[in-house]
C-alpha cells in the first residue's frame, strides 16, 4: 500500500503543465502588380515593391476615365496600401502605379 501510495505521489507532483509556444505567421504580402487580374474586396490591403522613393499615384480607371487618384511618397521596398471598394462600381477596373520614369498596371474585379 504505501509504495502505490508514493507511486501515485511521485506521478502527481512529476506533473507539470505542458508549455505551449505561439509561434506567429510570417506577415503574407499580396503583390497585387504580379497578377494580371487581381479580386478585391472592400478594406483589402495589397503590397508593392518601389525602386524610387518619388512621388507615385496610385490610379483607378474605367474605360480611360480615371475614377480615382490617391499621390504618396513610398519608402524603398515593399509597401503596402488599403483599397476601399464601395464607392466603385462593381465591375473589371485598371489599376496603375505611376511615377516619373515608369507604370505598372494590372486589371481589378470589385466584389
Amino acid at each position: 500500500m504505501r509504495k502505490s501510495l508514493t507511486f501515485i505521489l511521485l506521478i502527481l507532483f512529476s506533473c507539470q503543465k505542458d508549455e505551449l509556444m505561439v509561434v506567429e505567421p510570417y506577415p503574407q504580402y499580396e503583390m497585387i502588380f504580379e497578377e494580371s487580374i487581381y479580386k478585391v474586396v472592400d478594406g483589402q490591403e495589397f503590397s508593392f515593391d518601389v525602386t524610387l522613393s518619388e512621388e507615385h499615384y496610385l490610379l483607378i480607371e474605367n474605360n480611360g476615365s480615371i475614377i480615382t487618384k490617391e499621390s504618396f511618397v513610398p519608402e524603398v521596398g515593399l509597401n503596402t496600401r488599403k483599397i476601399y471598394t464601395k464607392a466603385l462600381p462593381k465591375e473589371k477596373l485598371k489599376l496603375t502605379l505611376k511615377n516619373s520614369i515608369e507604370e505598372i498596371t494590372t486589371e481589378i474585379v470589385v466584389e
